[in-house]
């Protein structure tokens, strides 16, 4: 299969990564950027990645879709199949998507010029970044020694933060939540998928 990505893009890398744990091997192709057409290859009508060709000349998209999709050939998933269990997956994988996107619109806020800055929106995305992570360290103890199906996403997430938004420093303010991220660092597929550089700030 041919995975579209960037390694930058967390909503990639929680796709490389969930392959590598899965053992499923993916051809990792970058796009073609286009401007305000975002990325060409017509793999994805939303000019969005990452995308994964799963069939010839069929793409799923998005990263919550094809994580589910790749779970889905392990023979014992990460993902419960049902219950609370599987929804508590959920909604970590999405709190981790979430910081990501914050993350991400922050930036685009602020790398506008000065004088294009909203900055209603500017504190909107920092309050979500925050709220997030703070969040984040209160669930810590539950986040898991290992890969599970959403800290996958959580992890991206705050890879990204402390890429592309590390004047937050959230290592230092959120200390049980460092010490969960510092452990999971050590594993090789950690090391493998992160783009920013070989430390996790």
């Amino acid at each position: 299969m041919k995975l579209i990505c960037s390694p930058i893009s967390p909503y990639a890398r929680k796709v490389m990564i969930l392959a590598r744990l899965s053992h499923v091997e993916l051809e990792e192709v970058e796009p073609q950027k286009a401007g305000a057409n975002g990325y060409l290859a017509g793999d994805n009508p939303l000019g969005k990645i990452p995308a994964l060709e799963w069939q010839p000349g069929q793409f799923l998209f998005d990263s919550p879709v094809i994580c589910q999709y790749l779970d889905s050939l392990r023979e014992e998933p990460l993902l419960p199949e049902k219950g609370h269990a599987r929804f508590i997956q959920l909604w970590q994988h999405a709190l981790g998507d979430g910081l990501s996107d914050a993350v991400y619109n922050y930036r685009y806020e602020t790398v506008r010029p000065a004088e294009l800055h909203w900055d209603e929106m500017i504190e909107r995305h920092d309050r979500a970044i925050r709220n997030a992570i703070a969040t984040l360290e209160k669930i810590s103890p539950w986040l898991g020694a290992s890969w599970t199906f959403g800290n996958i996403a959580i992890i991206c997430g705050l890879d990204y933060a402390s890429y592309r938004a590390s004047h937050f420093n959230w290592q230092q303010a959120h200390p049980d939540l460092a010490a969960w991220h510092a452990a999971l660092t050590d594993d090789p597929i950690w090391r493998e998928t992160y783009a920013y550089g070989m430390t996790s700030g």
